[in-house]
């Protein structure tokens, strides 16, 4: 018979409350947690050109430029080309977003350069226009943001289709800016 002298018992260590608690995650709560995340890049994708736009629209100020040679009295109101700055910031950034959330900008990192430039010359149009009240420029910048748009929306639209029909309305915008200034030279 065998005796036990030479042997140990093997201390197995009982798991404690919070070892018990974590339970390997399921795949609804892993895609919650996708989604949470998800959710929280979209609100800094649309947060942040939102808030410059709207900050461009506080550095434009709040007076049209004067049109001597006008014959028309109608003007369209100067809160309406601050509030589609924004409008097309915003559309423009959710467009990226879904092009950055297809994998776009890792497989086509040049393509943020069309995003960036148009965010840009989006922020210039008002200042210029509206604060400096020089419609030639004004004219190049949204001429410019035109072309970089159309760059966009045929970038996003490879990725995903739905990103592409969202910068085609800023697009109409840039164009409607491009000939607002060109009016008003």
């Amino acid at each position: 018979m065998a005796t036990s002298e030479g042997m140990k018992q093997r201390h197995v260590e009982k798991p404690t409350s919070t070892d018990a608690d974590a339970t390997p995650p399921t795949n609804k709560d892993r895609k919650i947690a996708k989604a949470k995340r998800g959710l929280r890049t979209l609100a800094v994708a649309l947060v942040i050109p939102v808030a410059l736009s709207a900050a461009s629209a506080c550095i434009s100020g709040t007076t049209t430029p004067s049109q001597p040679d006008s014959k028309s009295t109608w003007q369209l109101p100067i809160l309406a080309f601050h509030l589609g700055n924004i409008a097309t910031a915003a559309l423009t950034s959710l467009a990226a977003w879904l092009f950055w959330a297809k994998g776009g900008f890792h497989r086509q990192p040049t393509d943020l350069l069309f995003y960036l430039v148009q965010l840009l010359l989006l922020l210039m149009w008002g200042p210029v226009v509206f604060r400096l009240g020089n419609a030639r420029l004004g004219v190049a910048v949204a001429v410019a943001m035109s072309v970089c748009l159309f760059g966009c929306a045929r970038c996003f639209r490879r990725v995903n289709p739905a990103a592409g029909d969202f910068v085609v309305p800023c697009l109409a915008w840039a164009l409607f800016l491009a000939m607002f200034s060109y009016k008003i030279m």
